[in-house]
């Protein structure tokens, strides 16, 4: 577990200082294998993805992203997403079985290891963005 502790605060960034949709939408831009499969004890490495992902993207745009992916979300379980949303949530995340792995393996380091996540972190996590794709204009 040192190791982890170790991985989990060498970043610019904790991973307890990630919301579990910012740690998903980090592993989405990592090199984490779109065909990986959880081993027990793989926590560290889950944990160096995130970490990977979140100074790819920076934070800025981690955030934004995490957001925008939070919103579609919170839309998608209320049956409430117009096809714009999705459309932008496509263009945002464009491989949707990488989306949903990530989704699940932030949730195993959520649920598992870095159970705490900071208190700026669910602040973020409460400020969903609601993106639409533009309106395309139809040739006449």
């Amino acid at each position: 577990m040192p190791a982890l502790l170790e991985a989990v605060q060498s970043a610019r960034v904790s991973v307890r200082d990630l919301s579990n949709m910012e740690r998903a939408v980090a592993l989405y831009a990592s090199d984490m294998p779109t065909s990986y499969r959880y081993p027990r004890g793989d926590d560290e490495r889950l944990c160096g993805w995130i970490l990977q992902g979140a100074a790819r993207l920076g934070l800025e745009e981690l955030y934004r992203s995490a957001a925008c992916a939070s919103g579609y979300m919170r839309l998608w379980v209320e049956d409430e997403a117009t096809p714009r949303h999705t459309a932008a949530h496509t263009a945002r995340f464009p491989v949707g079985k990488r989306f949903d792995l990530a989704m699940r393996m932030a949730s195993m380091v959520t649920l598992g290891p870095v159970r705490e996540v900071s208190d700026a972190a669910l602040e973020r996590s409460d400020r969903p963005i609601y993106e639409t794709a533009p309106l395309m204009a139809v040739a006449a």
